[in-house]
């Protein structure tokens, strides 16, 4: 068996206002924090996110989902071995582009021989044209990749037409895994984007949390902490499918005990029935 010496981690699918690019935001965070070097490209000129709050390590080269695009794509694609992890954040309707990139190189084949593992995020969401969009690609990459599914419940509180489907069933049994990013705050997300205003920057989570002088207001901060908390130790457990092989061995998941005993009281156990 071959071993992943970079890694490839991107989204691929047609409909946007998933949660793509904040989850990126957040796994982007996490590799800081980690302390794996790695390189982004933002695809999206628009809400360009990832290169906002990253401009050192994202490149940003916006794409239209024109013919044109196919030559930018392969020169991204080119540059997959330049650090250990690869982020790549597409805009939406750009899957095709992006299948046509990777057939067009024959890039599966590529990553074989360069040892480069790619990784799929998928966001099942309660639409046909969705879910159909997402099993066809899902068909074209079969098992030349790992797959990672992220469940967003801001953004789709249910997915029934996900949940033990054959597509499902299929993605289970190539080892794909889950990540649920919890629902954040609107009180949190109103003071990040005052404080970015403020800054006239993009600021990223850790960062708010970490710089004292930014003056995040105090209750923010910890609910942040905690969300970002819960995606680091999702990140941490499934990190075989978001690194290199070296850089994976490096991370340990930190399991949180739970807070004392399960709740199990007889009823009126403690209770003074004497008086």
């Amino acid at each position: 068996m071959k071993t992943n010496k970079h890694r490839l981690i991107l989204p691929m699918q047609a409909k946007g206002n998933l949660g793509k690019s904040i989850e990126a935001a957040a796994r982007a965070c996490w590799l800081n924090q980690r302390g794996i070097p790695w390189q982004g490209f933002d695809l999206d000129g628009d809400n360009r996110t990832l290169s906002r709050l990253f401009p050192d390590q994202v490149n940003l080269v916006p794409l239209s989902g024109q013919t044109g695009d196919l030559d930018e794509l392969i020169l991204i694609l080119r540059k997959a071995t330049a650090q250990p992890v690869t982020l790549i954040d597409p805009r939406a309707h750009l899957d095709a582009q992006l299948m046509k990139a990777l057939a067009a190189t024959h890039f599966f084949d590529i990553a074989s021989a360069q040892n480069i593992g790619i990784t799929l995020m998928l966001f099942p969401f309660d639409d046909l044209d969705v879910m159909t969009n997402l099993a066809a690609v899902c068909q074209f990459c079969g098992r030349q990749v790992d797959y990672v599914i992220v469940r967003n419940p801001a953004r789709a509180a249910k997915t029934r037409m996900f949940d033990n489907s054959p597509l499902e069933k299929e993605l289970l049994d190539c080892g794909a895994v889950t990540v649920t990013i919890p629902v954040l705050s609107e009180f949190v997300k109103l003071r990040l984007a005052k404080l970015e205003a403020d800054q006239q920057r993009g600021i990223p989570f850790n960062e708010a949390l970490g710089n004292d002088s930014l003056g995040l207001d105090i209750m923010a901060r910890g609910v942040l902490q905690d969300w970002l908390g819960i995606l680091f130790n999702q990140y941490d457990q499934i990190a075989a499918k978001l690194l290199p092989a070296v850089e994976a061995a490096t991370i340990k998941p930190k399991i949180v005990p739970p807070i004392g005993e399960p709740f199990a009281a007889k009823r009126g156990a403690k209770i003074n029935l004497a008086n």
